[in-house]
């Protein structure tokens, strides 16, 4: 049971249009409704400015029924749009904002998903001061200026949050999409996927964070988890059914497997429906292996003049960290 709320909006009568917004939720909620290989991943629901008009009190009550009868269920929030500092801690601004009332407070989602007994909560924000979300009341800023105060996170266990911009910082737009949200796409069509095929916060914050240099918005993430919460499962680098084999190759995670000439063979490339000699299968094996990162040579040396030369190939610490699952039989 997965359920997901997108929120975006372009149009501000009062504050001033975006323009990326619309498309930040209409985006990630295609991608992530479905797995790379098409069944069903997160139960979507989305409003965008482009079909209604997004105030306060309908974001609010969206909100609510997000997190109404959640357990036993992993929730997912989204909001593309303006965010805004107040004395009273940073806002979801709705298209109906005004001087003294720009929208939701993050406060108010975050005693949401604080006090929640889904199974996971995972909250992405793409607008402007979005690190304020996950901190309390009482360690909000008093105002943007005071980018030197250290920011205190106070979450639930199995409650995430992702934000696009520290809490005293402007998100910024590119290419038709928020600048988080076209890496955070990209991240979950691929990018952040492990050997498994699986892309979590964790993944994804590595793979975003890196692609912002010091002059940039800083992408923040805040986390309470005993088990990372699969966001989307892409295509592994290596079907588990192999990773299994492991130990059947390699007795122990230090051996050292001795290629022969015979592992290379003969007849190369094989025709279709041959699948070779054992020798050449276990070759072959290996070279899967080596494309995944799992397993090396002296010098880093081609299999096949390791083959020639009845040398050895053997695992890397990558490789050794999944012979040890395969081992005790976790995967």
């Amino acid at each position: 049971m997965k359920r997901a709320l997108f929120v975006g909006i372009d149009d501000y009568p009062t504050v001033g249009d975006l323009s990326g917004c619309v498309a930040d939720a209409t985006a990630l909620e295609e991608i992530l409704s479905r797995n790379s290989d098409g069944s069903r991943n997160w139960h979507t629901s989305s409003v965008t400015s482009d079909t209604e008009h997004v105030t306060r009190d309908r974001l609010r009550g969206l909100i609510s029924e997000l997190f109404a009868n959640p357990r036993n269920t992993d929730l997912l929030f989204f909001f593309a749009g303006h965010g805004g500092q107040t004395p009273w801690g940073a806002e979801l601004v709705t298209q109906d904002a005004t001087e003294n009332s720009l929208g939701v407070s993050m406060n108010d989602l975050l005693t949401l998903a604080n006090g929640s007994p889904a199974r996971s909560v995972t909250l992405i924000l793409d607008c402007c001061f979005s690190g304020d979300l996950g901190n309390p009341p009482g360690f909000q800023a008093d105002a943007v200026a005071q980018s030197f105060r250290l920011d205190k996170a106070v979450l639930q266990e199995g409650v995430t949050v992702m934000a696009a911009s520290r809490s005293t910082e402007v998100s910024q737009e590119s290419a038709g999409h928020g600048a988080f949200t076209r890496m955070l796409l990209d991240g979950l069509e691929g990018g952040a996927t492990d050997h498994r095929g699986r892309t979590t916060a964790l993944s994804l914050y590595g793979y975003i964070s890196a692609a912002f240099d010091a002059w940039s918005q800083r992408p923040v993430l805040k986390t309470h988890l005993t088990e990372p919460v699969v966001l989307r499962i892409g295509p592994p680098w290596l079907d588990e059914g192999l990773l299994r084999q492991l130990p059947d190759l390699f007795p122990s995670a230090d051996y050292r497997l001795q290629l022969t000439p015979a592992h290379e063979g003969e007849g190369r490339p094989l025709p279709p429906g041959n699948p070779g000699t054992p020798e050449q299968q276990v070759f072959d094996y290996l070279g899967r292996l080596r494309n995944a990162n799992l397993v090396t040579t002296d010098e880093g040396r081609a299999h096949f003049w390791v083959a020639l030369e009845s040398g050895y190939v053997y695992l890397t610490p990558l490789g050794r960290y999944f012979w040890g699952l395969a081992k005790r039989g976790i995967l």
